[in-house]
């Protein structure tokens, strides 16, 4: 696929600083959280990472994104099979299925299959003629939707099929959904969620969800996080204690703390200064790329970028306000700073579907 040099013009260079501005921050303060313990050196790896991920956002701007979309469904019927032989023939670690074990790297198909979806999404949303929509014209995407984040559910990764949810929600209202199928929708993902609180979560599920709203209830095992969690936080005040000093991460009291708490590190160290300026970035990607959004040549493009633009914010603001309390605990990754392959090199493919949308708002 041949890229007009005409739309090299096009491209988003403060979208671009922003996104590795974040990964570098993020490889700095894994470098901190692994200083000590059996994790030491993943900083490198995930430096590594970085490079391989910006080489595939390099590739993802230079397709067309609307070549993409025509072959979503392909891609989606690709990640649905992957899914599903993950979930009955995967390695189970760490109690799950999550992970393929690909060259000594564990590769997540879930992270993907974010990118799958909002194509899908993008694709269908952008065939309906109509101005506005009712339930019944959602329910085609709805089903998709439900099906994948069935399988991702199921492995069980409730975090990761949350982040479905906003996305479709966000494709559906600029598709022109309307307030009262809003409702009926809101309705029917309460019941579901009423049923999954019955059938579905697993004890350990619940139990996170308890000690949310009481982590004294089981402070040394599921409040445990929440605890130590805060106490980083709280303890950076407003401009921290210094890189590599913070004493939650030097003394082992942190968990996760290279992987969804990594933002508990970033707090402890660089306080409330550190947190406002990886927030005003974080807003910063987000600013560009809705405006990516309103720039966008057609329906396809627009509703391609909020898919991602919904996810990716979603999972800022839901780390974000894990580690600080809150909301309930869930494996949930910050976008580009996290530590884990998948998660960064996904994440990077999005800013890339982005950067091409806007690349091409000129063209023929």
């Amino acid at each position: 696929m041949p890229v007009d040099r005409r739309t090299l013009f096009g491209v988003d260079w403060v979208l671009v600083g922003a996104t590795l501005l974040l990964c570098l921050i993020g490889v700095a303060t894994i470098a901190s959280a692994t200083q000590t313990g059996r994790y030491h050196g993943l900083h490198v790896k995930q430096l590594y990472l970085v490079g391989a991920g910006l080489v595939l956002l390099l590739l993802s701007l230079a397709l067309d994104y609307r070549r993409l979309v025509d072959r979503a469904p392909l891609f989606y019927i690709l990640v649905i099979a992957v899914l599903a032989y993950l979930l009955f023939f995967g390695p189970r670690l760490a109690g799950a299925r999550r992970w393929f074990l690909i060259g000594g790297f564990r590769v997540q198909p879930s992270e993907f299959a974010k990118l799958a979806v909002a194509l899908l999404l993008a694709k269908l949303f952008s065939e309906e003629r109509r101005e506005t929509l009712g339930l019944g014209d959602v329910l085609g995407p709805g089903a998709a939707i439900g099906l994948s984040a069935l399988l991702i559910a199921a492995e069980p990764d409730l975090g990761t099929a949350f982040c479905l949810v906003p996305m479709f929600l966000a494709v559906a209202f600029l598709a022109g959904l309307r307030m009262k199928a809003v409702l009926g929708l809101v309705t029917v993902l309460v019941i579901l969620a009423g049923l999954g609180w019955q059938y579905a979560l697993k004890d350990y599920q619940k139990s996170r969800i308890y000690t949310f709203l009481d982590p004294q209830l089981d402070p040394r095992g599921a409040g445990y996080q929440k605890i130590q969690s805060e106490i980083a936080v709280g303890s950076g005040g407003i401009a921290g204690k210094g890189y590599r000093n913070g004493s939650q991460n030097l003394l082992g009291y942190l968990p996760a703390r290279h992987t969804d708490f990594v933002f508990s590190v970033l707090a402890e160290e660089f306080g409330f200064t550190g947190v406002a300026v990886v927030l005003a970035l974080y807003l910063l990607v987000l600013w560009r790329m809705l405006d990516t959004a309103l720039a966008a040549r057609d329906r396809v493009g627009a509703y391609l970028v909020v898919a991602i633009a919904a996810t990716f914010s979603f999972q800022v603001v839901y780390n974000a306000a894990m580690v600080a309390g809150l909301v309930p605990v869930k494996g949930l990754p910050l976008p580009l700073m996290s530590y884990g392959g998948s998660s960064l090199v996904s994440s990077m493919l999005g800013v890339g579907l982005v950067l091409s949308v806007r690349m091409r708002r000129f063209a023929n």
